[in-house]
């Protein structure tokens, strides 16, 4: 495949790493509220975490499940071998050192092969490389999702803050009701926060 568009199969293969890493910059910036171009771990020097780094933070964060980080674990294995071993120049190759194709086939559900085995090596790359770029994009249009709904939730904070006053003000009836709910709520977050310390959870989570 990569024969008729001139393209040799590490070119090919660091050509899509480079694009998936791209993606995993984005999201993993988003995650930690950090702009990529400002970073030092997602910049261009030679600072940046490396693309394995990458991968694992964004396993950290338990975005992925069992199937998902192995996918990513077979693209970064099969992404070092051609990016750190002069010798591996085909996916025959890599393959054969990574003995991860007939994995690869199982997942995606192939059984059979072609007339050329380092084509359908790289059709399987092809395929593997699309899913996870899918994948990561997913992951980022639901934490878009997920920012919209934390940022709301604090835009009424602040505005239960920023009005209660004047509430108040218009409606004197009302401000034993209005304090006595606030106390309530600041007792439930308290009690919330109490439960994340004794089970040893991040604040956040």
């Amino acid at each position: 495949m990569n024969e008729n568009l001139n393209i040799l199969p590490r070119t090919f293969v660091i050509e899509m790493s480079v694009k998936i890493e791209h993606l995993l910059n984005q999201i993993i910036a988003n995650l930690l509220f950090v702009k990529p171009e400002n970073s030092r771990s997602f910049g261009t020097t030679s600072q940046a975490l490396s693309f394995n780094a990458k991968a694992n933070l964004l396993f950290d964060l338990d975005k992925l499940d069992k199937q998902q980080r192995e996918k990513f674990q077979i693209f970064m294995e099969i992404r070092n071998k051609f990016a750190h071993l002069y010798s591996i120049d085909t996916f025959e190759k890599c393959f054969e050192q990574a003995k991860k194709y007939n994995r690869i086939k199982k997942i995606y559900g192939i059984d059979e092969g072609g007339e050329s085995l380092e084509e359908d090596m790289e059709a399987m790359f092809s395929v593997l490389s699309m899913d996870i770029a899918k994948l990561i994009s997913e992951i980022n249009a639901e934490l878009h999702s997920e920012m919209a709904v934390r940022y709301t939730q604090r835009n009424f904070s602040e505005a239960v803050k920023e009005k209660r006053e004047q509430y108040k003000s218009m409606n004197p009836e009302n401000s034993f009701a209005v304090e006595h709910f606030i106390d309530y709520i600041k007792a439930e977050l308290l009690k919330e926060v109490d439960k994340k310390i004794e089970n040893n959870e991040l604040p956040h989570i």
